[in-house]
């Protein structure tokens, strides 16, 4: 558990994509490319590009899907969002509450 002290929106840099639509592709793809040349955001809110939607976005980054077809194609999927704090000082904002460590009990079946 966490908690997250919202003036860091208007202490920091901003930006949240409310959808999976162009401006959120071109920014996932130029971060994965390593080509974003933008604004340098400290907190971004959005979808996650997790493996089920990173099939999509690398279906459009090879070619194989136009723009137009990638963004329908995520209109479809169960997109989940993430807080990203990319500095120091976003991260003064944010504060755990909880630790929880999960520990798998093996069992020996020999």
């Amino acid at each position: 558990m966490y908690t997250f002290d919202t003036a860091c929106l208007s202490n920091c840099v901003y930006k949240e994509f409310l959808n999976a639509d162009s401006e959120w592709l071109d920014f996932v793809c130029e971060n994965r490319n390593v080509t974003y040349e933008g604004v340098q955001y400290e907190v971004i809110k959005g979808a996650v590009a997790n493996d089920d939607v990173y099939r999509t976005v690398t279906l459009y980054m090879t070619g194989l899907l136009s723009k137009e077809a990638a963004i329908e194609t995520l209109k479809v999927k169960k997109l989940y969002n993430q807080l990203v704090f990319t500095t120091n000082k976003a991260l003064q904002f944010f504060k755990a509450i909880t630790v929880t460590r999960f520990v798998r009990n093996l069992i020996n079946l020999f």
